[in-house]
């Protein structure tokens, strides 16, 4: 009987133990948890904050710490004035309104834009502000009304996009630095801008149509420009250079021409005689060998020379 009540105390602590060691285990593997690559931690022990992690396998305090885990690695979207699902009436309200915003000359525009950010600061973004991701809406949405409301809708529609997106992020990047609610605007991008539908709608498509015919001329005008204006000025150039030569040679034979004539004048001058001989003779040999129908008459014009039988 005693042997029986010994073995009995020891089976009981046997399985006091192995439940603590059950129990220990459990609460182990309850406060371990992994980040992940594109993740941080916050833990918090008794409400304030411990430390940060970064990814990798880590344990915490039970009961004392709280751990959060955000992906400030990961850039995040809001969607504004998108129809995800039509047949949902609220969500198309929804985005109808977000996306329906009033220009500086007074006219509506209904725009699909989105916000992209990543947190920075992962216990400001959890803590500081009550709903961060209401906040942001708010301060996007304020922010691009504001910059909508200094435009034209030509301007939205066509030229200033980019100025308005660009604006939208400084503005809202300085809003959330004074909310210090830990995160950076990446991105603002309008992906579609028009006026609502209805003859409004089509006096823009018209107007769209227009300038893209008006680009697309200009563009065929310059192309034609870029083809026919290089050949010009090449047969331009080609001319130029023609007439150049013509000048050149012009002027040398000019100057040969008066060498020619001062060599015969400077021999004139000093045996005028034999000059007008040889000169003489030389127009004479030339007019003789190359004209065939030559009459002569004597310097009394009595009768004909007898040149041919000469000839």
């Amino acid at each position: 009987m005693f042997e029986i009540k010994q073995i009995f105390n020891k089976t009981y602590e046997y399985l006091i133990i192995i439940i603590t060691l059950i129990l220990i285990s459990i609460i182990l593997i309850a406060n371990i948890f992994i980040v992940g690559p594109s993740e941080e931690a916050i833990v918090l022990r008794l409400g304030k904050l411990n430390r940060t992690l970064d990814s990798g396998i880590h344990v915490k305090i039970p009961l004392i710490e709280e751990k959060f885990i955000l992906p400030v690695k990961i850039v995040q979207e809001i969607k504004f004035g998108f129809i995800i699902s039509p047949n949902d009436i609220r969500e198309y309200d929804n985005a109808s309104d977000e996306g329906m915003i009033i220009t500086g000359d007074l006219n509506i525009i209904n725009i699909e834009w989105l916000v992209q950010y990543k947190i920075r600061d992962p216990y400001s973004f959890k803590f500081k502000v009550e709903d961060p991701e209401t906040t942001i809406k708010d301060i996007a949405k304020s922010s691009m009304n504001r910059l909508i409301g200094d435009n034209t809708i030509f301007e939205i529609i066509n030229d200033n996009r980019v100025g308005v997106t660009e604006g939208v992020k400084s503005s809202m990047n300085e809003i959330i630095d004074n909310y210090n609610l830990g995160i950076d605007v990446v991105q603002v991008q309008i992906r579609n801008a028009l006026p609502p539908k209805g003859k409004v709608y089509e006096a823009f498509e018209d107007v769209n149509i227009a300038i893209q015919d008006k680009n697309k001329y200009i563009n065929e005008g310059k192309k034609e420009f870029n083809q026919i204006v290089p050949k010009i000025k090449g047969e331009a150039l080609k001319v130029i250079e023609e007439a150049r030569g013509y000048k050149e040679s012009r002027i040398n034979n000019a100057l040969a021409d008066t060498e020619i004539f001062n060599g015969i004048l400077d021999a004139y001058l000093k045996n005028p005689d034999i000059t007008k001989e040889r000169l003489y003779n030389e127009a004479m040999k030339e007019i003789l060998e190359n004209k065939d129908n030559i009459e002569l008459i004597d310097k009394n014009l009595k009768n004909f020379l007898p040149f041919k039988e000469v000839k």
